[in-house]
């Protein structure tokens, strides 16, 4: 915990300094098989262009972006961001900017059946398949001829929340369990990580058991970051041990900001560090959504009609600070692999 606090004294000083980057933005179609991986690349430019606003929407504030942008010169850190369930490629475009700012390129997709307006719980329940994206993405950027040469090949990671997060940690080789899962839904069928698909009834059973406790490890990466993510109970403590690189967890204090429910346990996964460490933060008075965008003041009456005002139930100072925290807590993380003068087709090993 010492650690931590003097890393994110010093980070902390850092997000808040001048920015050696603007932000461009570009939007993307990649494919995981017949899987549209529609997506948006955020990235650095050092273009002086007027700035638009992107990814804004009823219930959510967007970001200052120049779209298309010329690319700044480099091989840059790429990171693949991964959604939680009902997210999209823009859930954490406040982080993905303040990356970009600090040199390093994020590519985030709308996950297939887990995303905003195709989010269907027999689909999502699949969740290899979001894992699989992940390694796809990978593997199109770094041969896409726009972007290969932008890439330091030896500073990929991943990054997601919720459903993201456990999608992060199993591309670095956390493994589930079906058999746990089933029981463990059939005990507790409103726990976090049951009741979106105990709900719409799906039968757990008639998973293929094969898919899903299958080892995911994408050996490409360099690192894992999981914002309060899902499926913690049933993460197998061995392959937590086994990981295939070092693992940040960011943990809000509350899963709801409207009542006393528990958060998802997160940062209880440190106890599993092995081959390579497993660090984890935990935000006091944060909550599980203070990961989603910063909420305009009509956001609540848009999500009262959904019966789902608890997304921004959070002060705004509240989520703001959870958002600077976590830029700290990933700057901090990260930071072996940041490099600030890279030329194009150069390759860097971490510090």
């Amino acid at each position: 915990m010492k650690k931590w606090f003097v890393l994110l004294i010093l980070f902390s000083q850092l997000a808040s300094g001048a920015s050696r980057y603007q932000v461009a933005t570009q939007e993307r179609a990649f494919y995981n098989d017949s899987r549209t991986l529609s997506s948006v690349i955020y990235y650095p430019t050092e273009s002086q262009q007027t700035p638009k606003t992107v990814g804004a929407r009823p219930v959510f504030d967007g970001i200052e972006s120049q779209p298309d942008a010329t690319p700044a010169n480099g091989a840059f850190p790429l990171i693949i961001f991964s959604h939680g369930s009902g997210g999209n490629s823009y859930s954490q475009a406040w982080l993905a900017k303040a990356l970009v700012e600090r040199g390093v390129i994020v590519v985030a997709a709308n996950h297939p059946g887990s995303t905003s307006g195709n989010s269907i719980p027999a689909e999502s329940v699949k969740l290899w398949l979001q894992t699989q994206d992940i390694s796809a993405l990978i593997n199109a950027v770094v041969q896409d001829p726009q972007w290969q040469q932008r890439i330091n090949h030896d500073a990929i990671g991943v990054l997601g929340h919720s459903k993201g997060g456990y999608s992060a940690i199993a591309s670095v080789g956390g493994r589930v369990s079906l058999q746990d899962f089933v029981a463990g839904c059939r005990i507790n069928p409103h726990s976090p990580s049951c009741q979106f698909y105990t709900q719409a009834n799906v039968n757990l059973a008639t998973l293929s058991a094969k898919a899903f406790d299958a080892n995911f490890t994408d050996k490409r990466l360099s690192f894992a970051i999981a914002l309060d993510p899902g499926m913690v109970p049933y993460l197998q403590p061995n392959s937590l041990r086994q990981l295939n690189a070092p693992l940040l967890i960011v943990a809000p204090e509350h899963f709801r900001a409207d009542t006393a429910e528990a958060n998802l346990a997160g940062a209880s996964l440190a106890a599993f560090s092995g081959k390579w460490p497993i660090d984890a933060l935990t935000l006091a008075g944060a909550n599980h959504f203070d990961f989603l965008p910063t909420c305009p003041p009509t956001a609540l009456q848009w999500l009262a009609e959904e019966g789902e005002t608890f997304i921004c139930a959070s002060e705004r100072s509240q989520r703001e600070q959870a958002h600077r925290q976590t830029i700290a807590a990933v700057l901090a993380f990260i930071q072996p692999w940041l490099t600030n003068h890279n030329k194009i087709g150069t390759v860097h090993a971490p510090l």
